[in-house]
């Protein structure tokens, strides 16, 4: 059976992307639908020779390289975190610098890959964009020592953040039954599908790559101390879960959602 729905005042407050799979993201005002994703959210993605990819399950080193990015003109600059240095590279026309550079940093061969239609997420249709609340993130901050919001965002790398609701609203977007949830942001319409299952990423301090762990234990804690009537985290194989995966139909390409806008359940 579905839990009661609360309906609160939710806005976006906050919108990331990440432009290369696993590396730093991009805080917006306003996001446009690309193909069944935000675009250029996770449109580039780094994998080794033996076709794996290169991120936080898989190394450390992926958190000390820094990358910031121009996307009016789709550059990115890389630096070892902390380090003055910096080298600018042409996303679109310079792939074999990038590669030389990232063989490089990583001491092992590397490929960079290009996807504009979503397919480098890591479930392309039905996890098109995460949506979490501020409330949640405040919440697990206050309950688990050592974390602060920036921080846990850094670590959980959600694309939408919601103002306006109590902690863990955006959970009612993903029901039991697995029916889809349709809902509005603005203008675009989306469906909410599940829960999002937390792997050994979060963990990882996001800059040094160093694991805590002490990190799983503390978040499950949190969440069995608060969950809500409309919550099916206590149904699902564990309390390891944040964010709701959502899809967005390929008609709302071109839209776009902003920063103040209203989130609407239908």
């Amino acid at each position: 059976m579905d839990r009661q729905e609360v309906h609160n005042s939710p806005v976006v407050s906050g919108i990331r992307i990440f432009p290369i799979k696993s590396l730093d993201g991009i805080p917006l005002e306003m996001a446009e639908i690309g193909h069944r994703s935000l675009l250029h959210d996770r449109e580039f993605a780094i994998i080794g020779a033996d076709g794996r990819l290169m991120n936080g399950k898989r190394t450390g080193r992926v958190n000390q390289l820094k990358a910031e990015y121009n996307l009016s003109d789709m550059t990115v600059n890389f630096s070892e975190r902390h380090d003055t240095i910096t080298h600018q590279f042409k996303l679109l026309d310079e792939q074999a610098l990038i590669e030389s550079y990232l063989t490089d940093f990583f001491k092992m061969p590397v490929h960079l890959l290009h996807n504009k239609a979503g397919r480098l997420l890591d479930i392309p249709d039905t996890s098109c964009l995460s949506v979490v609340s501020q409330e949640t993130m405040q919440y697990l901050a206050q309950e688990m020592p050592g974390h602060d919001a920036a921080d846990l965002r850094l670590r959980f790398r959600v694309n939408i953040e919601l103002a306006g609701v109590t902690p863990f609203w955006e959970e009612q977007l993903a029901r039991s039954s697995g029916i889809p949830v349709p809902f509005s942001i603005g203008s675009v319409q989306l469906a909410g599908n599940s829960l999002r299952a937390r792997c050994n990423v979060p963990p990882r301090h996001p800059h040094s790559g160093e694991t805590d762990k002490t990190f799983v234990k503390q978040m499950t804690r949190a969440r069995a101390q608060n969950i809500p009537e409309w919550s099916m985290v206590d149904e699902l194989p564990s309390l390891y879960y944040l964010s709701v995966d959502c899809s967005i139909p390929v008609t709302e390409k071109g839209k776009q959602i902003r920063i103040g806008d209203q989130l609407a359940i239908h």
